[in-house]
């Protein structure tokens, strides 16, 4: 594996960790946290069951996790999930009455949380490889690499959401 690919990677789960977390702590409407409580107890519910539940998590998170390997567009749409993430977070903290930053703090401590940062990560950086290669003609070349990423984030993002399910039917 190429030292410069691990390296990126690390830069940019310093940067999404940090954004996710920059953006939760800022001020925001309960009236928004709120609509995103609302919207959240309708897609997801423990009456889906574990494999509806995780089933539904995980589809949710892989859809976003291809945005984020787009060649070109896949490191900014990732950053704006992410800052997206955050937004709710600050959003559902003022709805709930305590400091949006609170609760990615919380979710770092689930596994989940880091199997989802992990592979919104490794898309992002397979973004940059494929985009890279792209401009440089070799683009045949990266497919392998690509879809290996895209298949082992597929196998992460599935065990990460009946993790996540798993938690949330035990009201964690």
């Amino acid at each position: 594996m190429d030292i410069g690919r691990i390296k990126l990677y690390f830069i940019i789960l310093i940067v999404n960790i940090t954004l996710l977390f920059v953006i939760a702590s800022l001020p925001s409407s309960p009236q928004v946290g709120q609509q995103i409580v609302n919207s959240l107890n309708s897609t997801v519910s423990p009456s889906e069951g574990l494999v509806g539940m995780g089933t539904s998590i995980a589809g949710h998170n892989f859809f976003l996790s291809l945005f984020m390997s787009l060649p070109f567009l896949g490191i900014p749409a990732g950053l704006f999930i992410l800052g997206d993430t955050g937004y709710a977070f600050a959003s559902i903290g003022s709805f709930e009455g305590v400091p949006g930053i609170s609760l990615p703090t919380v979710e770092a401590f689930l596994p989940f949380f880091w199997m989802e940062f992990v592979s919104y990560t490794a898309m992002m950086t397979e973004s940059y490889y494929m985009t890279k290669a792209i401009l440089n003609g070799n683009w045949r070349k990266e497919v392998y690499n690509y879809a290996i990423v895209v298949g082992l984030v597929a196998v992460t993002l599935t065990v990460s959401g009946f993790v996540e399910a798993f938690f949330i039917s035990i009201g964690a």
